[in-house]
């Protein structure tokens, strides 16, 4: 029997997406051996987190509140003038945004998801941005202005659920514009594979195919 601060950090580790109860005790037991100083600074860190990290009003990447130098509620691709704001590339999550960066072959804005939906269960969990998603297509296609949305959903089964999901939802939307395409990540990225897990060649072939 663990004693009581130490079965409390295990039941916070524990909660973690992945992480067993004996993953968890070893983190804590790590934590133990740690320097004093330095676990403390981690605590400091965790403490600050959701005063120094804001979710994009747009896009909701998360991004570094203190350098955000205009103050504003956007991150760093949403305020860059340089981006290509007609062209939005939607992820699941934002380490498959990051893994999408690091090829250095889109230009576009991004739209983080949040998750995916089950290929049980044919409705979108409110806790997905598809409503701002929505949103915010349907003002650009208004402007007139040609506007492409590229599903970068991963190539699983929940992946392909969200994906036909968002095809069926903006379906009429399209039909409404002329100017709207929706296309897919192209060849590249093999079935069951993930984003956050490609290097950079596969995730540059399939943004240069996508259909």
């Amino acid at each position: 029997m663990f004693s009581k601060p130490i079965q409390t950090l295990i039941d916070f580790f524990l909660k973690f997406p992945g992480v067993g109860p004996r993953q968890a005790a070893r983190f804590v037991f790590y934590l133990l051996r740690e320097d004093k100083e330095r676990a403390k600074a981690m605590a400091e860190t965790i403490s600050r987190l959701h005063d120094d990290v804001k979710l994009c009003a747009q896009c909701f990447k998360t991004f570094d509140a203190n350098h955000n130098q205009s103050g504003g509620l956007l991150c760093e691709f949403c305020r860059s003038p340089r981006r290509n704001a007609h062209q939005i590339l939607v992820v699941e999550k934002e380490a498959d945004l990051e893994n999408i960066e690091r090829a250095r072959k889109y230009d576009g804005m991004y739209h983080v998801l949040g998750g995916t939906i089950s290929p049980l269960d044919s409705s979108a969990p409110t806790r997905l941005h598809v409503k701002e998603l929505f949103e915010r297509i349907r003002k650009l296609a208004s402007s007139g202005q040609a506007v492409e949305m590229i599903l970068a959903t991963n190539p699983t089964a929940e992946g392909e659920a969200t994906a036909m999901y968002l095809e069926r939802v903006f379906a009429p939307l399209k039909h409404q514009h002329a100017g709207l395409t929706l296309s897919r990540l192209g060849r590249g990225l093999s079935t069951g594979s993930e984003l956050e897990y490609s290097d950079d060649i596969t995730i540059a072939n399939a943004l240069q195919n996508r259909k």
